[in-house]
Order: structure tokens, then C-alpha cells, then sequence
């Protein structure tokens, strides 16, 4: 899938982007598991915010790989809603600011550069 992409579009991505992308969303998968299960459980608002914050993740990373800009962008959100979601639920803010770090790591890796351009610079 990913060389379909790949050579469709012909960018290249770094690979170091490219398997966090791949963690990302494997792990964005199990949640989005987890989250299915809670809401069977239990549905309530909380819960159901849960889901579709899961669910925007997935699809966001996804379309980073199609080098959408504001996939990025939205995943930035998503992230900052769990920062404050997970505030608001009593985690305490460093462990808060944990869960920002995923979002840093990502940015981060897009600044580094295949073929002489960021990844960031291919985002259209």
C-alpha cells in the first residue's frame, strides 16, 4: 500500500517517518478497539468523544501519507483535545504532557529530509 502511495505521488518520505507513521497507526488501531468495546460497555458522551477522537487519528495519519498539510494539522488538534481531556479527567499535567510527545515526535520527523526536501515541505 505504501509504495502505491509512494510512487503515485512522487515524494519520497523518510523512513524513519514512515515506521513511526506505520506505529502510529497500528496503535492508533488498538485504541480505536478499546474505545469500540467502552462504548459497547458504556455509551455515554465521554466515551463516544473517545471514539471519534480514535477514529479522526486514524484517518489523519492516513492522509499524512498522502501528504495532506492539514492532516497534520487536525492530528495536532486531536492531540491537544486528549491533552485536555486527560487534564480534566485528573492525570496531573506532566503525565498530560506526555501524551503530547507522539505529536512532537511526528512534527519532528517530518523536518527531516529525503531527496533534499522535509517532509514538510512535500505536505501540500
Amino acid at each position: 500500500m505504501f509504495m502505491l502511495i509512494q510512487n503515485e505521488n512522487k515524494r519520497k518520505m523518510h523512513i524513519l517517518l514512515t515506521v513511526y507513521l506505520l506505529v502510529t497507526l497500528v496503535a492508533s488501531i488498538y485504541v480505536l478497539k478499546n474505545d469500540i468495546k467502552d462504548v459497547l460497555n458504556q455509551t455515554n458522551s465521554k466515551n463516544i468523544i473517545l471514539l471519534i477522537i480514535s477514529l479522526l487519528d486514524i484517518f489523519f495519519t492516513i492522509m499524512l501519507f498522502k501528504w495532506k498539510k492539514w492532516a497534520l494539522y487536525g492530528l495536532g488538534m486531536t492531540t491537544f483535545i486528549i491533552f485536555i481531556y486527560n487534564l480534566t479527567e485528573g492525570f496531573g499535567f506532566l503525565i498530560s504532557l506526555l501524551g503530547l510527545f507522539g505529536f512532537v515526535i511526528i512534527c519532528a520527523l517530518f523536518l527531516l529530509k529525503k531527496d533534499g526536501k522535509s517532509g514538510y515541505q512535500n505536505l501540500e
